[in-house]
């Protein structure tokens, strides 16, 4: 827990409202849940603030007329400084500063402050780091990371060589225009009944989770970005790569070799064919194919029209290479044959 007015001294901010709070917690704007701190990171967030149900908000002073909460105001989001207060806050949440091993399992590794259940197997070269809760029945097989603050439910099975829980891939900009990776305090939920191939990589949320829901199935060699969440009962097949802050809805199959871009809706029960580029959100019940990604049956009549004007732009010549008599024999092979 931390004071207002600490937080602002960090970021050389300014407290506008109520002193006296404490913070606990990091949210989105747009988490449901009452209390907490929310930050501005991006122009589109300005539409979230009214709406906003955090106790504190980090971000312009402009905005503390459309919000009762109390603002951190900034002149802009320095990379550094606001770095140095999500690390903080990121090794006191999962207590980073207290690390070792606590396994009596021979080739694993388990953090400190972990939970996990009944009935798991972990198979060597697994690593469970700090704050990771696991409930029953659990396989986790070789080589495969579990980073800090991951929770993982009931019946769920991991394969070899899966890193779960990576740094988010949010970047921003210093005054020299260079690239800072914003530090990444949020989760990895996996839900119950989930299957997760091998080579698997899933980012944890920036500030929230990115949620693998209940009775989904992941293939081989997919990659799933930072606040990404996968409904229930999805398929994903292999080399899928979903970008940060996408939402796919439940009973969702995407067949292989698709990528979705970020912060789109993918509709309950949509189908999206192999190698399809998904650029923007789509309702329920929608098939997809192609790039970008339209309509199956549309893309498939588009198809069936180029096949159609390329053979009609080829008949000509082939007509005039078919029509055309053949030229008179000359020379000695004519002569030879007293062809006329």
């Amino acid at each position: 827990m931390i004071k207002v007015t600490d937080i602002a001294e960090i970021l050389q901010g300014t407290v506008i409202g109520n002193t006296d709070i404490n913070v606990d917690s990091i949210v989105e704007l747009d988490s449901p849940t009452q209390g907490g701190l929310a930050i501005i990171r991006q122009p589109g967030d300005l539409k979230k603030v009214a709406s906003c149900l955090a106790d504190v908000i980090i971000g312009p002073e402009s905005i503390r007329l459309d919000t009762q909460a109390t603002v951190i105001a900034i002149n802009q989001l320095d990379a550094k400084l606001i770095n140095h207060f999500l690390t903080w806050f990121k090794v006191s949440q999962y207590r980073l500063d207290d690390q070792g091993n606590t396994s009596d399992i021979e080739g694993v590794y388990i953090g400190k402050y972990t939970s996990i259940g009944e009935g798991c197997h972990f198979k060597p070269g697994v690593k469970i780091m700090n704050g990771v809760k696991i409930g029953n029945n659990v396989a986790i097989h070789a080589n495969t990371v579990i980073k800090e603050g991951t929770i993982i439910g009931d019946n769920v099975t991991i394969d070899s060589n899966c890193s779960i829980g990576n740094y988010s891939f949010e970047y921003l900009t210093d005054e020299r225009g260079e690239y800072i990776r914003l530090e990444s305090i949020g989760r990895v939920v996996i839900e119950d009944n989930v299957d997760i191939g091998c080579n698997n990589t899933i980012d944890r949320g920036t500030i929230g989770n990115t949620v693998i829901g209940a009775g989904s199935k992941l293939d081989n060699l997919i990659q799933i970005g930072h606040d990404v969440k996968i409904g229930r009962h999805c398929l994903l097949i292999s080399q899928v790569g979903i970008a940060g802050w996408t939402e796919v809805g439940d009973n969702v199959i995407i067949h292989g070799q698709v990528g979705i871009t970020g912060g789109i809706k993918i509709g309950h029960n949509t189908r999206i064919k192999a190698q399809a580029g998904v650029t923007r959100s789509c309702p329920d019940n929608s098939h997809l194919s192609g790039y970008p990604a339209r309509d199956t049956k549309q893309y498939l009549k588009t198809l069936a029209a180029l096949n159609s004007l390329i053979k009609k732009s080829e008949q000509p010549e082939q007509r005039a290479l078919h029509s055309s008599e053949p030229a008179p024999q000359t020379g000695w092979f004519s002569k030879i044959f007293n062809f006329k």
